[in-house]
């Protein structure tokens, strides 16, 4: 069975637009998990993948928009962040498309979906939760 990710309080940020996106990313990364559960062809997955990293683009150009106009201090050092994460998670998308043989292909599956796992809940944690207290000084 799926590990899936659950929300919790912990990963609000208290700017409605920001928690809506992250819930929402978090639903597609849900959906990709379920999609391996239920061994889903892996062009398929790579699909969507592609959607999930479509969205997170989307995301993360609002995100750094807002941070842009509040002066956000670290905003070069989130931006590579957001650059790094989309640069992996593209990467494992071609994998998915590449046909490696099926132990290659297992493995890429299962990086893919521990990649999933962790880097939207740790970006939220490690990089976003900083921006909270930043903003909230503004008001």
């Amino acid at each position: 069975m799926a590990i899936l990710l659950e929300w919790n309080s912990d990963y609000e940020l208290g700017v409605p637009a920001m928690d809506a996106d992250h819930r929402d990313l978090m639903d597609m990364c849900n959906l990709f998990l379920e999609k391996v559960q239920a061994q889903t062809p892996p062009t398929q997955l790579a699909d969507s993948l592609d959607r999930l990293i479509l969205r997170t683009r989307a995301h993360f150009l609002a995100e750094e928009r807002m941070l842009d106009r509040h002066g956000y201090p670290a905003l070069v050092v989130h931006k590579a962040e957001h650059e790094r994460l989309i640069r992996e998670a593209e990467a494992l998308s071609n994998g998915l498309r590449t046909d490696q043989g099926e132990k290659d292909l297992d493995s890429i599956i299962a990086e893919t979906s521990d990649f999933l796992r962790s880097w939207l809940l740790e970006h939220i944690r490690n990089n976003d939760r900083p921006y909270k207290p930043f903003l909230r000084s503004l008001n």
